[in-house]
């Protein structure tokens, strides 16, 4: 089984941002628990005075709520370490995680519902790569998990809708029951998937290449065009990010695009 955990980041509306972004990371079930324990492993050496502080990418790259008490030398340490090791971490299975991210562009999608839109579109991502492994004989079912929200009813009712007519860009196939929604504090899992998410939206909508680029390799591609992040923007035909770019070359390019991104 494949557990996608996921999170967001810029609100899904009345937003002064230009990008509302949802971030997730896919891991197999025996992989969960080292990938958990190696994040709590990270944080315990490289701050051992806070080992127990939520990882939550906003807070700590700003020093705010809890962290507001660490250094910012130590905070910024931290978030590197973090993405470093999303990057290279390897479970004891030989698997690693795969991260999956959409940026919606709200100027190019006036009048759509964008959590709805993110959710359809990270979660049929996920469904493709289980319906590649199924035909390439690796067949898996998948559970996703969510941080606490307020819009959890919604999409839980939405979920089952989709598996059986289908959302606007096909059928959810894969998925065995609603998303799960649970307190990230208490999930390492969660809180990196806050961190993917963002990472995904300090580059669209910042033009911070630093953190998304540790990412870009594990993001699941196929056939030179990289699937797993989608980048909703209007004018994608020449937009030179990455996924909009592999979809054009059927080449995933290891090097971010310089900022700005063509909107």
């Amino acid at each position: 089984m494949y557990l996608l955990y996921i999170d967001e980041s810029g609100t899904h509306k009345g937003s002064q941002f230009d990008h509302f972004v949802m971030g997730g990371v896919a891991l197999r079930d025996e992989d969960v628990y080292p990938f958990s324990r190696s994040v709590a492993a990270l944080q315990r050496r490289v701050l051992p005075k806070f080992p127990g502080l939520e990882i939550h990418a906003t807070d700590i790259f700003s020093g705010r709520s809890t962290w507001a008490v660490v250094p910012p030398a130590d905070r910024i340490r931290l978030l590197k370490a973090v993405f470093e090791h999303l990057q290279t971490w390897t479970a004891p299975s030989g698997g690693h995680p795969v991260y999956f991210g959409v940026a919606i562009n709200r100027p190019s999608n006036v009048g759509k519902d964008i959590l709805q839109l993110a959710h359809v579109e990270l979660l049929k991502r996920f469904d493709t790569l289980l319906s590649r492994l199924h035909n390439a004989g690796d067949s898996h079912r998948s559970l996703v998990i969510a941080d606490n929200s307020s819009y959890e009813k919604v999409v839980q009712k939405l979920v089952p809708e989709w598996k059986v007519s289908g959302t606007i860009i096909g059928k959810l196939h894969g998925l065995v029951e609603v998303p799960l929604f649970v307190d990230s504090a208490a999930s390492r899992a969660v809180q990196m998937a806050d961190c993917v998410a963002w990472a995904i939206f300090n580059y669209y909508e910042r033009g911070n290449a630093e953190f998304m680029q540790s990412l870009n390799g594990r993001f699941d591609a196929e056939g030179g065009i990289q699937h797993g992040l989608a980048h909703l923007v209007r004018s994608y035909h020449r937009c030179p990010c990455v996924p909009c770019a592999s979809k054009r070359t059927n080449t995933v390019s290891s090097s971010l695009s310089p900022w700005p991104l063509t909107q």
